[in-house]
């Protein structure tokens, strides 16, 4: 097999139907525990994904698809692998015609192995070059710093953590005659009814913006409303962005041995405050990745999700989910003042948690 088509019918194959081939059990997708002989895989660290049809593994740092699946566990240069899986699968026969490939693929997919699920499609990189233009022109106006002093947050807390406002849309135009509509619609800022015409804003104006940090740089921003009026959905998110850890860098920062794992944006700047280093999910059923769990193994790892009932589940799940990681966590219990979260903790006046 030599063309590019060839190349591409056999990554059309999942990768647990080739593990089957190299006699292998893999799951069709999530984690597992590393099959390539030279990686001894104590913990679970080959993640299955895009509709199985990927795989990476955090622990040897390998990553491919079906070809260089075979070529890792079989210790192949890449044209080997490929005539080796083109000879299991039955796809090992010349073929000129894009279309008669691609027939034939799905043929053998169904006859041989399971049928690939849909490709994902994936998410474009974070474009921290307009997110840092948009924090630029945002400013924290008086009615921003009142509600944020309302909630126990010091001045150099909030400027620690580089809490804005959002400004008004005549920002948005300026980014979109700089950048491009199309950029600044991929990088989530619009809603999804906008066109080139009429667009709108999807984090609204006068709201906290909490820029997201990785490695020092924007990846995502989060706004919380201000108005008294609205009770529900008071938190924005970036359109069509995949929602991101809050405060994240401090999972990668060796010199940090002690984490803390809590219950939003807010508990995470409560809990710098009073003197923890934490990480934030958003919403408590936010599910941590293998590559961040691995992350956490050798630090001293807390949980403080709110402490309600929702929190308590939470906790007990996320437990179990890093314990396959090889991470211990412990659940702090709830003070005895019958605060609800950190920054409730952080209201009534204590400095240390």
């Amino acid at each position: 097999m030599k063309t590019r088509d060839d190349t591409e019918a056999l990554n059309s194959l999942t990768v647990r139907a080739v593990g089957d081939m190299l006699g292998l059990k893999l799951p069709t997708s999530g984690t597992t525990r590393c099959p390539l002989p030279d990686h001894e895989d104590r913990t679970a660290s080959f993640d299955i994904r895009r509709g199985g049809l990927r795989w990476i593994c955090y622990g040897c740092n390998q990553r491919g698809g079906a070809i260089d699946l075979v070529k890792s566990c079989k210790g192949m240069t890449f044209l080997e692998a490929k005539r080796w899986l083109a000879a299991q699968s039955g796809l090992g026969f010349s073929l000129t015609e894009r279309r008669r490939h691609r027939a034939i693929a799905k043929h053998c997919s169904r006859a041989v192995v399971p049928v690939a699920a849909p490709k994902e499609e994936e998410e474009t990189p974070p474009d921290h070059t307009v997110y840092a233009a948009l924090l630029k022109h945002a400013h924290l106006l008086p009615a921003g710093a009142e509600y944020l002093h309302g909630r126990g947050f010091q001045d150099s807390t909030i400027a620690d953590f580089r809490i804005s406002q959002m400004p008004s849309v005549t920002v948005i135009r300026s980014l979109i005659a700089e950048f491009g509509f199309a950029r600044v619609e991929a990088a989530g800022l619009l809603t999804k009814s906008s066109t080139p015409d009429r667009y709108r804003a999807i984090l609204p104006e006068g709201a906290l913006l909490l820029p997201y940090m990785e490695a020092g740089r924007i990846a995502y921003f989060q706004a919380r409303i201000l108005e008294n009026g609205v009770k529900k959905d008071r938190w924005r998110n970036l359109n069509h962005r995949h929602r991101r850890l809050y405060n994240v860098d401090v999972l990668f920062n060796p010199q940090i041995r002690h984490v803390a794992i809590c219950e939003g944006a807010m508990d995470v700047i409560a809990a710098a405050q009073l003197g923890r280093q934490a990480i934030g999910l958003i919403g408590v059923s936010m599910r941590l990745s293998p590559k961040e769990m691995i992350a956490l193994r050798g630090k001293q790892v807390d949980l403080l999700l709110d402490w309600d009932d929702a929190g308590d589940r939470r906790a007990a799940d996320l437990r179990k989910e890093l314990a396959r990681f090889g991470v211990a966590a412990t659940r702090k219990s709830a003070p005895s003042s019958g605060a609800k979260d950190v920054n409730d903790y952080l209201r009534e006046g204590n400095s240390r948690l």
